[in-house]
């Protein structure tokens, strides 16, 4: 049900959730299933507008690629309307620095591949002792096309668009008013407060109501810890089209492509015994064969026999035969958490009078040594099965120079954790020593990981609903 300013002061709501993304809206969807009124508040409106989008305009230092009003939305379905479809869950040992292991939230994937509708399989297997070929899964929804009408008729989800938390008051350790700037200037009272507006909004606003409320610890790491998924192309190459293809789908029984990118696409990954070996982070790299026979083809030879020039012989007689195909590796990793990578507040404000945010993003060595090493590792698998010839970009290892060409996964600045001098949120996702605060999204990941974190954040959604739902039926 969509309500109006009047509307929203007529009711008491037990649950505020503020954001309309797939966050927000996983967590209303489970909540509904259980009967439990909720109001989602978004800034947005249904569609876009560039006055709701001006609000995420903001200041960016260091190798983040775009501008903060172009990697993100604000509208009903929020970012997801960015968003490629592509699913897959975080490794057990992507969860090595959290508070919690993959096996607290493995329960409700069956449930989050219903809200994706996808099928709930994502399978992988090792072609060595190094890197094993993973499967994801495509999603068709979008969060406004098959969510919007659907709220709009129900009885236990509440809707206000173009309605901005503007600030909350904490009395003690609770969360007892929300401040709300929509038509009207409005206070509401609620018993849970839930932050779901995406890897950015939700460290500025926490940032901005530290700023005006002492019940919000000054030790806690707002805004830090700040991550992406770098992507970029890091590699090249040539091979004999009909082996790497025999080859890959016979490791993999019934493979089908990860995306139609060129004529095949495999996607391969680090084992867990490559990233403790090598001290790499973890990797998702997208293997492309082309058409054997265009100019990228004939640029790739060129470079690779200025590499290796013993090769011309067998090069020469493949692509005769027209067996040869151009290799493209495209990559999308995992950034490890620094401190100093952070979200802040800067000194300019939008037009609710809300700081707006300023990203400080460096990468690392380490992030870059794991491109480097991943193509390595391809390229020893090829030579090892006589596949071709891979070489790396020169490019990944200038770490000043480097910009994603990506820049949509925000992941971090809200972090989990135990200790609170280390983290935002406990593993419940409630604001550490805020009784009835919580934030919701891949703003509280520990590690990104490699994969899109979509699927992985609707599964923390439910997590926290059963949460949620557990506290009221208690109290």
């Amino acid at each position: 049900m969509i309500l109006d300013d009047d509307e929203i002061l007529k009711k008491k709501f037990q649950i505020i959730i503020c954001g309309s993304g797939p966050a927000g809206i996983s967590l209303a969807l489970e909540l509904e299933r259980k009967k439990i009124e909720c109001l989602i508040i978004e800034a947005g409106n249904e569609f876009y507008s560039e006055k709701a989008q001006s609000r995420y305009a903001g200041e960016v230092y260091g190798n983040f690629p775009e501008d903060l009003s172009i990697s993100r939305l604000s509208q009903f379905g929020g970012t997801s309307g960015h968003w490629g479809g592509t699913c897959r869950t975080l490794d057990d040992y992507d969860f090595q620095n959290w508070p919690m292991k993959k096996s607290e939230i493995d329960p409700f994937l069956d449930q989050s591949c219903k809200i994706l509708n996808i099928p709930k399989s994502f399978r992988e297997k090792n072609i060595s002792k190094n890197l094993k070929i993973i499967e994801f899964q495509e999603s068709e929804v979008r969060f406004y096309e098959k969510y919007y009408e659907h709220i709009k008729k129900s009885k236990f989800i509440n809707l206000s668009l173009n309605c901005i938390i503007f600030n909350i008051k904490i009395s003690g350790n609770t969360v007892t008013e929300v401040f709300l700037k929509s038509k009207k200037n409005i206070s509401i009272k609620t018993n849970f407060l839930v932050l779901a507006c995406g890897g950015i909004e939700n460290s500025r606003l926490l940032l901005w109501f530290r700023e005006n409320n002492r019940g919000i610890s000054k030790n806690l790491p707002i805004g830090n810890y700040w991550m992406e998924h770098p992507f970029k192309k890091i590699g090249t190459g040539v091979g004999n089209f009909n082996l790497i293809k025999k080859n890959f789908e016979n490791n993999f029984e019934k493979f089908e492509n990860f995306r139609n990118w060129g004529n095949f696409t495999v996607s391969i990954s680090p084992t867990k015994k490559l990233i403790n070996q090598e001290n790499i982070l973890n990797s998702g790299v997208f293997l492309t064969l082309h058409d054997r026979d265009n100019d990228n083809l004939k640029n790739n030879i060129k470079d690779l026999l200025c590499l290796a020039p013993n090769l011309s012989n067998k090069i020469t007689k493949l692509f005769k035969k027209k067996l040869l195909c151009g290799i493209t590796i495209s990559s999308s990793w995992e950034q490890d958490a620094i401190f100093n990578n952070k979200i802040s507040l800067s000194s300019s404000k939008d037009f609710t009078g809300i700081p707006k945010s300023k990203l400080k993003y460096k990468l690392s060595k380490n992030t870059l040594r794991t491109a480097e090493e991943m193509v390595n590792q391809i390229g020893m698998y090829f030579i090892d099965n006589d596949l071709g010839r891979i070489a790396g970009d020169q490019l990944i290892s200038n770490k000043e120079s480097f910009i994603s060409e990506a820049g949509y996964h925000h992941i971090g600045g809200t972090r989990m954790g135990d200790n609170k001098n280390f983290s935002v949120v406990d593993k419940d996702l409630k604001v550490h020593e805020i009784n009835n605060l919580y934030v919701c999204g891949s703003s509280t990941f520990v590690s990104g990981g490699h994969a899109n974190p979509t699927l992985s954040i609707v599964q923390f959604s439910l997590r926290l609903a059963k949460h949620l739902i557990e506290r009221i039926n208690y109290s």
